[in-house]
Order: C-alpha cells, then structure tokens, then sequence
C-alpha cells in the first residue's frame, strides 16, 4: 500500500468518527430551542449570532493558518472549544434567552469553524487528498448519518444535558487517531502573510463571483435546515422525523461523495455546479408541495444531487481561485461568506417570511430564488480559473 492511500485511510476514519460527533452539538438545535420556548424570531436572532462566530472566526482563523503555517494547531483548539460551548449550551432547557444566545452562538459558530479547518487541513496535506477528498468526505457523510440518530437516542434516553459529555467522547476520539497525523504543507513566504495580502482574493473578479453563488446555494440549503424543519414539526413531525432526515440524507449523499473526483474530471466543478442549483429548484418545489412529514423527508433525498456536487466542486474550485500561499485563507473565507453570511440572513429572514406567509409559500419563493445562483452560474462558466486545474486524472 502506498503512503498516499494510508494516508487516505487516516484522514477517512478521522471523518467518519469527527462527524459523528458533529452531529451531536448541531443537528437538534431547532427542536432543542422550540423545547425550550422561543419563538421562531428568538431563535432566528440566537442563530444569526451562531453565524456571526462563524464568519469572523472563520476568516480570522483562515487567516492564522496561513500567517503560521499550521492549520492542525488551530484545530484541536478549536474543537476544545467546542466541548465546552457545548457542554453549557445543552446544561438547560430553561428559557433564558441571553445565555443561550451566548452558548449556542459560540457552539454552532466554533462547529463551522471546525469543519473549515478539518476540510483545509485535509486539502494542504497532499495533493492525493484534492483529488480523492470526495471519497474522504464521503465518510463524514456517513459519520453524520451514524450520528444523527444516536443523538436522537441519546436525548430521549437522557436528556439534552447528556450532549455535552457524549460530544467529549467523541472529541477525545477524534483527537487521538488525528494526532499522529502530519500537518498541512504551507508555503513560505520571505515577508510572511500580512492581512494586506488577503486583497489577492477580493480584488480578482472570478473569486468573487464564485463566492456569490456559493452564498446564494447556501441560503438555499440554509432553508433545508431551517424552514423544512419548521414544516415537519407544524405537520406533526417530531425530533425522530427530524433525526431520520438528517440521516436520510448523509446516507443519500455518499454515491456521489465518491464519484467526486471522476465527476469533477469529466464534467468539471462549474458545470456540476449549475446542475446542483437546478436540483435544488426541483427539491424546493417538491417541500413546498408536500403535506406530511414523510414526504418531507423523501424530497430531502434530492440531498444526493445537490450538496455532495456543490461540496466537492467548490473545493476545487475555491482553490483554483486562490493564490497558492493563501490557500486557507481562501477557502475559510469563502466558507464565512458563503456559508455562515447565509446562516446570519437566513434564519430571521426565513422565520420572518414563515411567520407572515406559512412555510409552504416562503418554500416556493425560495425555489424561485435559484434562479439567482443560476445566473452567476452561467457567467461564472465563462471565466478562467487563476491557475491549471488541480484535477488531471481520477
């Protein structure tokens, strides 16, 4: 076995068991909130607070990986940091509205800050790891769907307060089969990186525009974890319907999570990304139309040809349009303005629009609203990445 595949094995259980414990500060947020009484603009305003840690901490930390040339470092502190939140945000299902924005703010804001670093340590470390992410990727994705339920269990078992020390558990796991694991290969610079330097990214055009559709997707998938999940519970839905989603759809997302690489050679990341979009419109179509909680959970299945291609490819494409001393930088950058920029917009917007108009509409406008992302889709296909693809052979 060649050191490259073992050293694809290492980042794969590392995954598979770090996803498994993702899941327990994340995938029962919602339910724990409305358990515990807020309204759907209370936990709009805690959740726009989760994203605000998101995207500062994600640009910040972006940024520090770069400047030291370490990105492993940031991560074991980072995912310290998250037992800790976690452990007080699920210490009471007291109403107090305050603590929880504090707790849950810095929970869900250190859990996309985590997922970043894991995802730039794993594409600094070796060439092998871009071109073979999808597979590795793959593994989180059936970490999550492992971990979805055994949340479940574990709160109707125990309680929400029990989700702090499962979450260590699998932290100190997690840490112990990384540990050995080599750090990410940075390059060096004789003046180092200064923040002056981060204008390398916002200044080119093609990064940019990326950034935007990846923002706009994200909106769009933020409304999956949002506004679907408030229309299965006004169905009748409960945490089990909720869990069953979240693994439903981990589970759907692993054929494609390994035919990344071969998908991203054949049809590239732009065109890949075009499609998602349009599988969202349909997926967002068929949520608005559904009148149970079953067929709610079916629609997810769409999970299959959305998340997994605009992952895989935006990786890869991120990294195209990112110097290379930049490296994560660029990608914890693009991930805050994308993906935590969404998190902040969307959950008032959203809880706004459900409230004034019922799910049912605000699902329909956001299935129209993928014409957006389309569009810049469409121009971005046009340009040129900075450099050679990094993707020449499956």
């Amino acid at each position: 076995m060649t050191k490259e595949r073992r050293l694809t094995i290492r980042f794969v259980a590392v995954f598979l068991i770090a996803y498994m414990g993702y899941t327990i500060p994340y995938t029962l947020l919602i339910p724990f909130m409305t358990e515990a009484g807020y309204t759907p603009t209370q936990r709009g305003l805690i959740l726009a607070g989760m994203s605000l840690v998101g995207i500062f901490g994600q640009f910040l930390f972006g940024f520090l990986c770069d400047r030291y040339r370490t990105v492993k470092k940031f991560y074991v502190a980072t995912m310290v940091a998250l037992v800790v939140f976690c452990w007080l945000a699920y210490m009471t299902t007291a109403n107090q509205f305050f603590y929880h924005f504090m707790t849950i703010a810095f929970t869900g804001g250190l859990f996309q800050i985590v997922v970043g670093l894991l995802d730039a340590w794993t594409l600094e470390t070796d060439p092998y790891l871009v071109l073979h992410y999808g597979k590795i990727r793959a593994f989180g994705a059936l970490g999550w769907a492992i971990g979805s339920p055994m949340t479940a269990w574990i709160v109707s078992t125990m309680g929400y307060d029990k989700l702090g020390l499962a979450n260590l558990i699998f932290t100190l796991l997690t840490l112990g089969i990384s540990w050995n694991l080599r750090d990410a290969v940075k390059v060096h610079t004789n003046e180092g990186i200064k923040w002056k330097d981060v204008g390398q990214l916002v200044r080119r055009k093609e990064y940019i525009v990326l950034v935007a559709i990846l923002f706009f997707l994200n909106v769009v998938q933020a409304a999956d974890m949002y506004t679907v999940i408030d229309k299965i519970l006004e169905l009748g839905g409960s945490n089990a319907d909720v869990s069953l989603k979240w693994s439903f759809q981990a589970i759907t997302e692993l054929p494609l999570f390994f035919l990344g690489a071969w998908l991203l050679v054949k049809f590239g990341g732009k065109r890949l990304l075009l499609f998602a979009t349009t599988m969202y419109f349909v997926r967002f179509i068929g949520y608005a139309w559904a009148n149970s909680p079953f067929l709610l959970i079916a629609f997810s299945g769409f999970q299959m040809l959305t998340y997994p291609l605009i992952n895989v490819a935006s990786k890869v494409l991120i990294a195209e349009e990112s110097p290379d001393q930049l490296r994560s930088t660029g990608l914890l950058f693009a991930t805050s303005m994308s993906f935590s920029l969404s998190q902040l917009i969307s959950p008032v917007f959203f809880g706004f629009l459900v409230e004034q108009f019922g799910s049912t509409i605000t699902l329909t406008g956001i299935a129209l609203g993928c014409l957006i992302p389309f569009a810049l889709g469409l121009w971005y296909l046009t340009m040129k990445p900075l450099k050679k693809e990094i993707l020449t052979k499956a």
